[in-house]
């Protein structure tokens, strides 16, 4: 039957030869279209690593010296200790709050600031006897006052798989490493109480957390993390931030409601004064607005919705025209026997061989595109330093052979799926009719 099919397409070759470019020319385009977003798609559905459920954010507010309620002389130490003491209490206090936890700001999920430099080993240590260095950022967290950064984020222990203990007070040269740093310096994550040197310091390893995604849109990053005693300084309002995990089971909206208009409010000291409090979800998503990434992702979600469209207009309208020309023949095929069943698997597989041939040609020239310009990045215009430096080929989508063999994958079956559709309706309405009845109309 294949080889009737294939005869028949190639004694109207004339007549395909437009049908073929144009699902040549579909096929490329909507590849191209597919090919951010499924980029998008891959990165936002990574797991972060932390529970966002529950997990909310204090807002904080510095009065500026042009501000009507700014008071010359209260932006001192004092003024800091107490306004973060305050917080502190209340929270304390609130029988709604499980934990809180006291963070570097720049920790903040979805935060574009961070450290970053190089973590040595030495020779002694290294598997091969050689001295390495290894890029990482680094963060600081504030084990004191009664918070508990693991708990409140709920940070996994790498070897365990449970919530990381944290350790009572400051751990003077101790730090925390992700499962990533871990296998980038040693190969493993056997390494508790190995050394390595951080800023020309020699600092031990106490634990080995999970990875975690600080940015909705960016992949697994290796960090240090290291506890330090909050600091009351003037720059500790820009510095340290509070994090807050309520108790599951509390109407998270209703005390939002309760707390930004009944607590906020008496939470100042001084210039400093708290704003309210925001879920953190909610302040991804400004975070997104703010930089443009949600504009990104609706630009290629529509631009992938217009080239879905284009083709379905294109395709399926050329296959249906293309059917309805082709009367008589149904007409003939019907008047010798041939079953409707028949007829109409006859047109699918015509249209199926089509769609596969002009795709395959299609696909040489995208990887020949590929080749020259690479994959789409369509978060290439996001500041370069918060991005990966070298993406992790445990993925999929930066991986070459299988990013191109999915995204090639779902513009196949798109393509095909509308140039059956546009096959199977007008055959089967067409053999619904009489044999004399095709042929007459035709």
């Amino acid at each position: 039957m294949i080889a009737k099919i294939i005869h028949q397409i190639w004694n109207e070759r004339k007549q395909n030869a437009w049908l073929f470019l144009e699902l040549a020319v579909a096929s490329i385009f909507l590849w191209l279209a597919i090919d951010p977003l499924f980029t998008l798609v891959c990165r936002n559905n990574i797991p972060k690593g932390y529970d966002t459920e529950n997990l909310h954010y204090i807002e904080k507010e510095i009065y500026a010296d042009n501000h009507p309620q700014y008071h010359d002389g209260e932006s001192t130490e004092e003024y800091v200790e107490q306004f973060f003491t305050n917080i502190i209490n209340t929270l304390k206090s609130l029988p709604e709050v499980e934990c809180y936890g006291i963070a570097c700001t720049n920790f903040q999920p979805n935060d574009l600031s961070s450290n970053a430099g190089g973590i040595r080993i030495d020779s002694i240590q290294s598997s091969d006897g050689k001295e390495h260095t290894h890029n990482a950022r680094f963060y600081s967290f504030m084990p004191t006052e009664g918070s508990n950064f693991f708990e409140t984020y709920r940070v996994r222990d790498a070897l365990t798989g449970e919530i990381m203990k944290q350790m009572n007070g400051v751990q003077e040269k101790k730090v925390y490493v992700t499962r990533r740093l871990a296998m980038q310096l040693f190969g493993t994550t056997d390494i508790i109480g190995k050394k390595v040197i951080d800023y020309n310091a020699e600092v031990e390893i106490i634990g080995i957390i999970e990875d975690m995604q600080l940015l909705a849109y960016d992949e697994y990053t290796p960090f240090m993390l290291r506890n330090e005693n909050i600091i009351y300084d003037k720059y500790a309002f820009s510095r340290q931030d509070i994090f807050v995990r309520l108790k599951k089971g509390v109407d998270c909206e209703a005390f939002r409601k309760k707390f930004n208009s009944d607590i906020a409010p008496k939470l100042r000291n001084g210039n400093y004064n708290v704003k309210g409090i925001t879920d953190i979800n909610e302040r991804v998503k400004r975070h997104d607005k703010r930089f443009g990434i949600t504009n990104i992702y609706r630009l290629y979600t529509a631009l992938a919705g217009f080239a879905l469209f284009c083709a379905f207009m294109g395709v399926f309208s050329a296959f249906w025209i293309r059917t309805n020309n082709r009367r008589r023949d149904i007409g003939i095929m019907r008047s010798v026997g041939a079953s409707r069943r028949a007829v109409v698997r006859q047109f699918a597989a015509e249209a199926l061989i089509l769609v596969s041939v002009a795709f395959l040609v299609g696909m040489f020239v995208t990887g020949h595109y590929i080749h020259i310009n690479g994959f789409a990045e369509p978060l290439a215009k996001v500041p370069t330093w918060i991005q990966n430096e070298t993406p992790d080929q445990s993925y999929l989508h930066n991986r070459a052979m299988p990013h191109f063999a999915i995204v090639t994958s779902i513009g196949y079956l798109l393509v095909a799926t509308i140039a059956v559709a546009g096959a199977l309706l007008p055959s089967m309405r067409i053999t619904r009719s009489l044999p004399a009845d095709a042929l007459r109309e035709n």
